[in-house]
């Protein structure tokens, strides 16, 4: 080995412990000036046919070099008049017969694809062909197509789709069922779309019990082949109806002005933030009244806020706008999917007609409370004045008037109890110095039983003090007789709370809790329920952090401060 190569050896053996030499290099960003002074630069003029240029930009002195330049940025203009001129114009536009869809426009679809035309010319190929009997055979697909089925497949599904078309709905596989909604699609353009809406509306309402996911497919496709093909929407009842504006982003559709009654349900469904329902008053007794009475009031404020026809148009209210591509999750060829754009009124999105329907629900429940006789009512916040006094005489001659006259409830005491109960007597001077006497005697006989005979006693004295006792006992009566019994201010621990609640104040409220070591919500509570077995129904409300009195229980409050201290007692 020569002598440089041990050199070089010995260098980079003493490298080894060179830490820094192992850590990779930093980058050292670049430092720009702030210098905002004007510079002088000269574009160089270049030869296009040489590229080759004729002058030289100078450089800023100290100017730091950047490493790389930075990503150029694509400027995008603001959207002109010429490409709105140019925007897409309408397939096709209607005024459909609904009172709530106002236009309709239909669009090509903007990309053309032509992977699913195979399936549109399977399907107009194999839709005269009948079929026969056969055994059944499964099936599975995600998006199920003629050309993944084999012959016994398609032999079972072509002898189903016969027995459908009779009316008869036989068992079969969720995807041969798919299938078929894809063949009416793509058929509306072949044959009758009336017929491919019934025969949508039949799939789906005899075998959704059984699949139901096609609740989340076929209610938006039914509605996208009306809407491109005119065609007016299916008479759906009950559940069924209910189930297609829950599952249909364009529920409005489904409802039909001349239906007043689908259209009312709609908006109890759709249209409120509360559900009467699930009042505890809305029992199986009263139901027939609240289905009736809510039904009326709403169909009496539907036909005032309205005209032409359309419900709540005096509202004022802005018609919304909806943009969807037809068909959505199914297998469609590009010539058949369009660009649906809708206007109408939505009922569903609107809040101020959903706050008008919350209130209308809410006041026409405390209409029926009023009737049943109960005294709690509900919140009800903005009711237009016209609209109130509408509802008030609609429920004045709907709703039956009862008044309830509340009685306190007392329970019967138990018969073991009564005989704890002393045996009511007159008062006597006379029973009570025997008393006395007697006692004195069986003192004397204990005391010389046990220590002899004491002369301190006053054994010899005959009822020396039946007379000091005949004197408390007159003071005692007179005084009876002049003082009224305690009264709840002086013994009830709830007095300074209820004045507190009927001043309305706050600091007073906490301060009475207090005094009678509860916190303000027990001690409401315990008021409520007294209250609630004596007089059938609660006393206070809450009212943010504090509580207040129920209106109508004014001169309740006055009873019970006015009575005694067992005014609460059940």
């Amino acid at each position: 080995m020569s002598q440089d190569e041990k050199k070089s050896r010995k260098e980079e053996l003493d490298r080894i412990w060179d830490i820094d030499s192992l850590i990779p290099k930093r980058s050292v960003p670049p430092v720009y000036t702030t210098d905002t002074s004007t510079a002088e630069i000269v574009i160089e003029a270049t030869d296009a046919r040489k590229n080759t240029p004729t002058e030289r930009i100078p450089k800023r002195e100290n100017a730091p070099a950047r490493e790389e330049s930075a990503p150029r940025r694509r400027f995008i203009p603001p959207h002109t008049e010429e490409e709105l001129l140019s925007s897409p114009k309408p397939e096709e536009e209607y005024t459909p017969e609904n009172a709530l869809l106002h236009k309709v426009r239909l669009y090509r679809h903007k990309s053309n694809y032509p992977y699913y035309e195979s399936f549109l010319r399977d399907a107009v190929r194999l839709y005269p062909i009948r079929g026969e009997r056969c055994a059944r055979v499964p099936f599975f697909s995600y998006v199920p197509q003629y050309s993944q089925m084999n012959r016994p497949q398609l032999e079972w599904y072509l002898w189903w789709r016969e027995q459908f078309r009779k009316g008869e709905y036989v068992d079969t596989d969720y995807s041969y069922l798919l299938l078929f909604a894809y063949e009416l699609i793509h058929l509306a353009t072949k044959i009758d779309p009336l017929s491919v809406r019934d025969g949508l509306c039949r799939l789906w309402e005899h075998y959704r019990e059984v699949f139901h996911q096609l609740d989340s497919y076929l209610p938006e496709w039914i509605c996208d082949c009306c809407l491109i093909h005119r065609l007016p929407p299916p008479q759906l009842e009950g559940k069924l109806l209910g189930a297609a504006m829950s599952h249909c982003n364009l529920k409005e559709f489904y409802l039909i002005s001349a239906q007043e009654d689908g259209y009312l349900r709609a908006l109890l469904l759709f249209c409120s933030n509360y559900d009467y329902h699930r009042s505890k008053f809305c029992t199986e007794q009263n139901a027939p009244l609240f289905e009736r009475t809510v039904f009326g009031a709403l169909g009496e404020i539907s036909r005032r806020t309205g005209e032409d026809g359309k419900p709540f148009s005096k509202m004022g209210l802005e018609d919304s706008r909806m943009v969807r591509d037809a068909y959505m999750g199914a297998l469609c060829a590009s010539r058949i999917k369009r660009r649906i754009e809708v206007e109408y009124c939505s009922f569903s999105r609107a809040h101020e007609l959903r706050f008008l329907i919350t209130d209308v629900i809410k006041y026409t429940e405390n209409a029926i409370r009023a009737s049943l006789g109960v005294r709690s009512r509900l919140t009800v916040y903005a009711l237009p004045t016209e609209i109130r006094g509408a509802l008030d005489a609609y429920l004045g001659a709907a709703l039956p008037t009862c008044h309830r006259t509340p009685q306190v409830r007392r329970e019967e005491m138990p018969d073991y109890e009564k005989l704890y109960d002393l045996p009511s007597a007159p008062l006597s001077f006379e029973a009570a110095a025997q008393i006395e006497k007697t006692s004195w005697e069986t003192t004397r006989r204990l005391v010389e039983a046990f220590e002899g005979e004491d002369e301190s006693l006053p054994w010899e004295a005959e009822a020396p003090l039946v007379e000091p006792m005949r004197e408390n006992v007159a003071k005692i009566s007179v005084k009876q007789t002049d003082v009224a019994p305690p009264s709840i201010s002086q013994a009830n621990p709830y007095r300074a709370f209820l004045l507190a609640v009927k001043d309305d104040d706050a600091k007073a409220q906490l301060a009475a809790a207090r005094a009678v070591g509860k916190p303000a919500e027990v001690l409401a509570d315990e008021i409520n329920a007294l209250c609630a077995d004596r007089f059938g129904d609660i006393l206070l409300e809450e009212n943010g952090s504090a509580y207040a009195l129920i209106e109508e229980y004014a001169d309740w409050l006055e009873e019970l401060l006015a009575s005694s201290e067992d005014a609460f007692e059940a």
